[in-house]
């Protein structure tokens, strides 16, 4: 993509410089005049399709990304291809045209099985799995999702992984699992800290709000919806704030408060109405029926629960139910099976690799190439060639997870070159404390850290993690950051034998989520 915006700019057109219309014209010229390649004009007609989705010109997006992926051909263009359907398919679903989603879901989630893309498979196994929360099915809605849990650990994203869970707690509340949904809400917590993004952030709130309130628990549910924050216009978020107010509206109405409850919901009817989605509308007829009917007045509740009715009968009719049912969870049976296997053979391969080239690695171990410019640390090529090397001798090691607390903070408030300045000091210290024999360390990336020690049980790893933490908080920042100071968060876990090191990351991962979940500061082992 780089390439081909440089490509435009060498043409002399500024790409950053039109919207609108006139972005449709900008990019018919482009694709016409400037791109060459196939995948040149297919990404040009991607782009325009955003554009046409932002004037909701939404047939015509549609034909564009189509029209996109007739450019592509596999498997050059698998990655491509699989961003493609994964847009086509959402515009699909915001049309109601859920057969051909479906379509897309199934054809994309082959392609990503073929060219072992991990998260490009769960975000097709999610699409069919909102489809039947979409005909109301939940408990097959779980099933889809929970076909994600096995290869949980190899999503590269963590908003993805966030977003997988958030739609399993979704079915677990309605389904009113109510034990599995707080275990899953506390995973979800600690995720979320992590990815830092507040829509996710927002529903997360939103689900407890929605547990309380099935425990009676109405005025702790209402104070947790008014601690939800998310970025206005944002497509996502005005989901969210949607169903923020109808859950407040069922609250009220639980407690009594019958005509705030009336005055809520009727406040988010205009708003939905105009959005114009089917299954926000559904949830809205039926929360304001429910209120209607505690005002006795039933002539008005009859007429929301018929609309509900109808706006049900329609998508029943529309989502292809039949075809997502035990034929599709045995295809992605397979695949599951397919995809271990995928992660095997990876694993093995860089085993292999590993053998083959280890005399030239060991010697590129000494190049620039494996250290980190700003911190002199190893970084995460040499990281990768290192894991190879231990689990082909069969070494067991501990591995330590370090990141910085309220970094974003520091760079926001004190500049850039301030975070980098205490960054190499954590580095520094990093390097300083763990220079005994068999202990490495990597700058992971930003402003998180590695540290692999071989050959150490758990408790000698949480050990020299709390030591390295306490040295941190007692350092003297001042000459760095001034009046504030700095903690980082530690998460440990011991290598298992016979497992991937994906697996052992992920582990690691887990416990430093707990441990900024828990307040910071500390060390949390898995």
């Amino acid at each position: 993509m780089e390439a081909f915006l440089n490509k435009i700019s060498d043409a002399g057109l500024d790409a950053s410089s039109v919207a609108g219309e006139e972005a449709l014209i900008f990019w018919r010229h482009v694709r016409k005049h400037v791109a060459t390649t196939p995948q040149e004009k297919a990404q040009s007609l991607v782009i325009s399709a955003e554009f046409r989705t932002s004037l909701k010109q939404f047939p015509e997006s549609i034909n564009e990304l189509r029209a996109a992926l007739e450019l592509l051909t596999l498997p050059q263009d698998a990655e491509h291809i699989l961003e493609v359907r994964s847009y086509l398919a959402d515009r699909l679903v915001d049309q109601g045209d859920f057969a051909a989603a479906l379509n897309e879901y199934v054809a994309a989630s082959s392609i990503a099985v073929e060219a072992s893309k991990i998260d490009a498979y769960v975000k097709a196994v999610i699409g069919m799995g909102n489809l039947c929360d979409a005909y109301g099915d939940h408990a097959r809605a779980l099933r889809y999702y929970q076909k994600i849990d096995s290869i949980d650990h190899a999503i590269s994203s963590r908003s993805l992984r966030l977003r997988y869970k958030l739609y399993k707690l979704a079915c677990l509340i309605d389904l009113r699992r109510t034990k599995s949904a707080k275990e899953l809400i506390s995973e979800c917590e600690e995720l979320s800290i992590l990815v830092s993004d507040k829509v996710l952030a927002g529903q997360i709130l939103l689900y407890q709000a929605k547990l309380l309130r099935q425990q009676g628990l109405l005025e702790e549910a209402m104070r947790c919806l008014g601690h939800v924050k998310y970025a206005a216009g944002n497509i996502n978020s005005n989901w969210l704030s949607n169903m923020i107010r109808m859950e407040l509206g069922s609250c009220l109405n639980d407690a009594e408060k019958i005509h705030l409850a009336n005055w809520v919901l009727e406040s988010a009817h205009a708003r939905i109405q105009k959005e114009g989605s089917p299954i926000l509308n559904l949830r809205l007829c039926n929360s304001l029926a429910a209120v209607c009917e505690k005002q006795q007045d039933f002539k008005k509740a009859l007429e929301y629960q018929h609309c509900a009715f109808r706006i049900e009968s329609d998508l029943m009719k529309k989502v292809p139910i039949t075809e997502l049912g035990s034929g599709q969870l045995r295809r992605l049976s397979r695949f599951e099976l397919q995809l271990k296997l995928i992660l095997s053979e990876i694993e093995n391969r860089e085993l292999k690799e590993t053998t083959e080239s280890q005399k030239h690695t060991v010697a590129k171990l000494q190049q620039d190439v494996f250290t980190d410019p700003l911190t002199g640390l190893h970084n995460r090529r040499w990281l990768d060639v290192k894991l190879k090397d231990l689990l082909l001798h069969e070494v067991p090691f501990a591995l330590l997870v370090v990141d910085i607390d309220h970094f974003k903070s520091i760079n926001d408030e004190l500049s850039h070159l301030v975070g980098d300045k205490a960054i190499v000091s954590v580095s520094s210290e990093l390097a300083g404390y763990f220079r005994f024999k068999g202990a490495s360390c990597v700058r992971f990336g930003g402003e998180e850290f590695l540290v692999i020690i071989e050959k150490a049980n758990l408790a000698q790893a949480e050990m020299h993690a709390e030591n390295y933490r306490d040295r941190i908080f007692q350092y003297n920042w001042q000459e760095v950051l001034g009046e504030r100071g700095l903690t980082v968060s530690i998460g440990v876990t011991l290598h298992r034998e016979g497992e991937n090191t994906q697996r052992t990351f992920y582990r690691a991962d887990k416990a430093l989520y707990r441990a900024k979940a828990n307040g910071r500061n500390q060390v949390c082992s898995e």
